[in-house]
């Protein structure tokens, strides 16, 4: 972990979010914009962050995989530059299925009816949930350290409580948590970034600045939060309505950390309930798979996409 030197760290970039060769595009999403990177050329592969990231996450990677696909890098909503809609009714507005038409239709605007995808985190669940709506626009999918939100929620035991605990926390309402996040965003980011990487894993400069700055505004916190809430509320509901009836139809790429949040379990066995075609690989690192793992990352896109 890069050494913390305070707030000033705020002020070392400016707050675009760049990759060298990339053109920045704000395009409407499903009622509200969607800050998103393009560049390279091949055929469109879409790269999903996680929380509490930014797009930024998939640089070193994106950076490699330049010469041979197009790359679409987006802000999920409510997370750095992209827009911060009000939660709507039981904050469906947060809810992994709106996420995914974000997306969808960020790809249609750039001409893409057909796409690969691969999302970490939060960024996975609204991958799968994009290919589970979507199935004739996802050509083949890959997440990273996560299993289905649903599985997530039933497995919890007062073991994975503990391991879990922003789940609970996140999604707890009334302003609450933004209040507490609020009084030291830089401190809770670093902190819960450390808590996900393997031990002594330094972060990119440039991407921790990013995740620090986009963090220190209150409607991020808020964003992270609906998406958590949204998590609790609504995602397991609609997983739950289709656990069985639909499944994902597109070639399943599942990586994993090995000191991960699915370190010692076997998440292909569960992604099988949700995917015909899948394949499976644990890689160095710990759950900050696109950064700890970068060159594990970069293969297997290649050996998949």
């Amino acid at each position: 972990m890069a050494a913390n030197n305070g707030f000033n760290v705020l002020n070392q970039i400016s707050p675009e979010g760049l990759i060298k060769g990339f053109e920045r595009r704000k395009i409407m999403g499903a009622g509200t914009e969607i800050d998103v990177l393009v560049g390279g050329s091949g055929p469109p592969l879409l790269l999903l962050h996680g929380y509490p990231q930014t797009r930024l996450c998939w640089k070193n990677v994106a950076l490699e995989l330049l010469g041979n696909y197009t790359l679409v890098i987006p802000d999920l909503r409510g997370y750095g530059r992209s827009g911060k809609p009000e939660p709507g009714k039981n904050h469906y507005n947060y809810s992994k299925r709106v996420m995914a038409q974000d997306q969808l239709l960020v790809m249609r605007e750039l001409g893409f009816k057909q796409f690969y995808v691969a999302g970490h985190d939060r960024g996975g669940r609204v991958a799968y949930r994009l290919a589970l709506d979507h199935p004739e626009a996802v050509l083949k999918l890959a997440v990273l350290d996560i299993l289905p939100t649903l599985n997530a929620w039933e497995a919890i035991d007062a073991a994975k409580a503990i391991k879990m605990w922003h789940w609970f926390f996140l999604a707890q309402d009334k302003k609450l948590v933004e209040r507490l996040i609020g009084n030291d965003p830089e401190f809770f980011i670093r902190w819960t970034l450390s808590s996900q990487a393997a031990d002594n894993f330094e972060f990119d400069d440039e991407c921790l600045n990013d995740y620090l700055q986009c963090a220190s505004d209150p409607a991020v916190i808020n964003g992270m939060c609906e998406d958590y809430r949204a998590s609790w509320a609504i995602d397991k509901n609609i997983d739950q309505d289709d656990f069985g009836k639909l499944k994902i139809t597109c070639p399943l790429l599942v990586l994993w950390g090995e000191k991960g949040n699915l370190a010692g379990s076997d998440p292909v066995s569960i992604w099988n309930k949700w995917a015909d075609h899948i394949r499976g690989k644990e890689v160095p690192g710990g759950h900050l798979v696109p950064e700890e793992a970068i060159a594990k990352t970069i293969t297997a896109f290649y050996e998949f996409f």
